[in-house]
Parts: structure tokens; C-alpha cells; sequence
């Protein structure tokens, strides 16, 4: 590697996680578990006293993305990640089957089982809030826009699936 090329970038570690890495491979050690990435042959990690130092050749596409791959999986196994919705109308219920598979009564005339993959947890209060925990972002992410995506919102009367914060701008109805 030409050393005019290379950029380093340096992520702060919290004292909560261990670091192993082994040739193309990186494994964090948290108190949720193990985590293990696969590091692209272009990226190169080494630690110094509580820093983790990620080089990157500049001329490649990819390595902003991959430092904030990085950052946001060590952010994540430090405190996790966190993502709420409401169930919003008559009816509209969630139960917890079990720690990855979760039932929802969402006004179709059956009920829907969705599964949830291993790396996320999956909360349920007063059968209205699914709350979706995890160290990775992106996971969390696409997780909690499927669940959404089950019941299209219906912008007259405000029922659907909801992110914790979202607004609903009602439509008016026909006026007579």
C-alpha cells in the first residue's frame, strides 16, 4: 500500500467491548454477545490503548461507508440501537410469541406471523408498542420499515402501523 493513498480514521472505544481480529475478520465481544464482521481486503483495522484505527485507501469508493460501518456497530454494541411503533386503530394488536417471532392483528381477517432475525429483540407493551432493539442500524432499520410496511397508514382516519414520532397529516373526507 502506497502510504500518499492511505487515510486512517480513528473510532474511540468504550471500555464495554473487546476487540479480536484475525485476518479478515474482526469479532466484538459485548455484554449482548459476539459480534463478527467480515473487513473488506482494501480496509485495514489495528488498536492502540483505547482507539481503533481504520485504514483506507483513498482512491476507494467505499471507505467512508465502511468507517461509518464501523462506528455505528461499535456505537451499537456499546448502547443499543432502539426503534419504536405504535399500533394505531380498533383492533390493532401485537403479541410476542416468542423472543423472535411476533403476531400481529392489523384488520386483516386473518393474523400475520412475523419473524424476526436472531440479532434483534423484539419487545411488546400494552399489545399497542413493538419496541426493536440491536447493534446494527441497518438491520433495525429494514426491520422495523417491513413491519411498517405490513399495513399501508390510511390517511383518513390515522390507522396503520406508526414510528414512534411520526405525524399524520389527516386528509378531509367529502364534504356533502
Amino acid at each position: 500500500m502506497n502510504i500518499k493513498n492511505l487515510e486512517t480514521k480513528i473510532i474511540f472505544l468504550p471500555k464495554n467491548i473487546e476487540i479480536y481480529k484475525k485476518q479478515f475478520n474482526l469479532l466484538l465481544k459485548t455484554k449482548y454477545g459476539y459480534i463478527k464482521l467480515n473487513i473488506p481486503k482494501n480496509v485495514n483495522i489495528y488498536l492502540k490503548n483505547s482507539y481503533l484505527y481504520v485504514d483506507i485507501l483513498n482512491n476507494d469508493k467505499n471507505g467512508k461507508t465502511w468507517e461509518i460501518i464501523f462506528r455505528n456497530i461499535i456505537n451499537g454494541c456499546s448502547r443499543q440501537y432502539l426503534n419504536r411503533l405504535n399500533l394505531k386503530g380498533v383492533g390493532y394488536k401485537a403479541f410476542l410469541k416468542s423472543k423472535d417471532n411476533l403476531e400481529l392483528k392489523i384488520g386483516y381477517s386473518h393474523t400475520i406471523d412475523f419473524s424476526v432475525k436472531s440479532a434483534l429483540t423484539v419487545d411488546v407493551f400494552k399489545n399497542l408498542i413493538i419496541q426493536l432493539n440491536s447493534p446494527f442500524k441497518d438491520q433495525l432499520g429494514l426491520t422495523a420499515s417491513s413491519l411498517k410496511s405490513l399495513k399501508k397508514v390510511d390517511m383518513y382516519k390515522g390507522k396503520g402501523i406508526l414510528y414512534k414520532r411520526e405525524k399524520l397529516n389527516l386528509k378531509t373526507g367529502k364534504k356533502a
